[in-house]
């Protein structure tokens, strides 16, 4: 039996992404304003900016994080990833770009996957990154035989961990790997102070925080060997001060205050230590 998302948190995440700062017009715009011509665009324009942060990048760590998770899962040429919750598609181009392999971008947002597929056209790697939109929670939409089940910023969206993987891991080729970073609970709240600022994180976010065991759990206990678990909390905690920091440079209406209240509710919980960043790698043993 598949869990699929409930129509109030799909609602919710629809409205989070409709107003969210980093989008298309805004990686376009930044462009243009920097002088950049969108004629034979790079990735890299899109996925670097170190002046002001407007990237296709939406997770902590930006392109930095994604080359050091993939060269750990051992991403190459003739992998097949899946990127399940790709957003903008901006960690599914850098690993095309960067490692010559095959992404499927996996999108439930109509317009986050419209763009993504735009986008991808522009930098020109539509012949190795595709996306499709879909609800992960509501089926594999006949994906088989992936290498590298992909994870960004983005399972912290899904209720339910164990129902997820008995989707997806039958789909992954044995010795595949299953690679995810994302936020997690730590610890539980102490007193309605701190669980105020919970509960408010997972409102802003469309989130579940759960704690990383639960996610260790319901991998081991599907044939899948966790190799290794890093912490990234201390970069999580940087790129949240700095989003507060440099959106004072991007245009007036860009940064919605709920967005800015996200970034301010993120970096008290990872100060109190109530959250943390993850970045996890298992191996699908059969």
């Amino acid at each position: 039996m598949t869990q699929s998302r409930g129509d109030q948190d799909v609602a919710s995440l629809d409205a989070i992404y409709a107003s969210h700062p980093l989008n298309e017009r805004t990686l376009l715009a930044r462009l243009e304003r920097q002088g950049i011509p969108l004629a034979g665009l790079s990735e890299w324009s899109l996925a670097i900016d170190p002046d002001t942060g407007i990237t296709d990048q939406n997770h902590p760590g930006g392109v930095e994080a994604v080359l050091t998770l993939a060269v750990a899962a051992k991403v190459g040429v003739t992998s097949a990833v899946v990127d399940i919750g790709a957003g903008l598609g901006g960690p599914a181009r850098v690993l095309a770009q960067a490692f010559g392999c095959s992404v499927v971008g996996i999108e439930q947002d109509q317009n986050r996957y419209e763009a993504a597929v735009r986008l991808t056209e522009r930098v020109g790697l539509a012949s190795r990154v595709t996306f499709r939109k879909h609800d992960a929670l509501s089926g594999t939409a006949g994906l088989e035989n992936i290498d590298v089940l992909w994870g960004q910023s983005a399972w912290v969206h899904f209720p339910n961990p164990e129902a997820f993987l008995d989707l997806w891991i039958p789909t992954i080729r044995p010795r595949g790997r299953v690679v995810m970073s994302d936020a997690f609970l730590l610890r539980e709240p102490s007193g309605s102070e701190e669980l105020h600022v919970v509960r408010s994180l997972e409102n802003l976010w469309g989130a579940h925080l759960l704690p990383i065991n639960r996610w260790q759990s319901a991998l081991e206990t599907r044939r899948c060997t966790v190799m290794q678990v890093h912490d990234h909390t201390s970069e999580a905690h940087a790129y949240f001060r700095n989003c507060l920091s440099v959106s004072s440079k991007w245009p007036n209406g860009t940064v919605t205050a709920a967005e800015m209240q996200s970034w301010s509710c993120a970096g008290e919980a990872l100060e109190r230590r109530l959250i943390g960043t993850r970045q996890l790698i298992a191996i699908k043993e059969s």
